[in-house]
């Protein structure tokens, strides 16, 4: 095994052969890759690594995070109970959580379609933040937000506003905007 790498796996490679979506072609490659090379399977093992943690935290409920469909089946496969609040653009939500909720989930529909950077801005109580370059799929339909859930348990009386935009060239251009009423649960 070697402990340096002359030519190292382009970090895509390795991703995408984690994530089971190489081609036959590059999943021999990377195996014969890492077969001989210390530094490339440190490499993968850091990026399974950080990959398990993120999952770990987004399951907790800890962080506020984009999530697929599958994530959200694997976490009902595993009893994780989740509230889901899905809005179109211009909808206002009246939304809580209760103390059996696991996971809070925004279900924030649009049309993707051409858009290469998505960005989402949030306001709440005078107070923005804007979300940089969020992973989306073109062709889907929705984007799907967990949210920090020791942060909504600690919310009273709020109202959230959120924007969805893309970033093309030096501007952002409006997809969505959501409105988000949130009141603590009686129990």
């Amino acid at each position: 095994m070697s402990r340096t790498c002359a030519t190292p796996l382009d970090l895509r490679l390795l991703l995408d052969y984690w994530f089971g979506e190489a081609s036959p072609a590059e999943d021999d490659q990377v195996e014969t890759h890492l077969f001989e090379c210390d530094v490339c399977g440190e490499r993968l093992r850091e990026l399974v690594w950080l990959g398990d943690s993120v999952a770990r935290a987004a399951r907790a409920g800890v962080v506020e995070v984009v999530v697929t469909p599958a994530f959200l089946e694997a976490a009902a496969r595993e009893g994780l109970r989740t509230r889901e609040y899905g809005a179109d653009p211009g909808d206002t939500v009246h939304c809580t959580v209760t103390s059996n909720d696991d996971l809070l989930v925004a279900r924030l529909r649009a049309d993707f379609r051409g858009v290469q950077r998505l960005d989402l801005l949030a306001e709440e109580m005078g107070a923005q933040r804007r979300i940089e370059d969020l992973p989306i799929d073109p062709a889907a339909r929705e984007l799907i937000v967990a949210q920090s859930m020791p942060a909504v348990r600690k919310l009273g009386h709020a109202v959230l506003r959120v924007r969805l935009v893309a970033r093309d060239a030096d501007h952002d251009r409006l997809l969505g905007e959501y409105t988000f009423s949130h009141s603590p649960s009686p129990d």
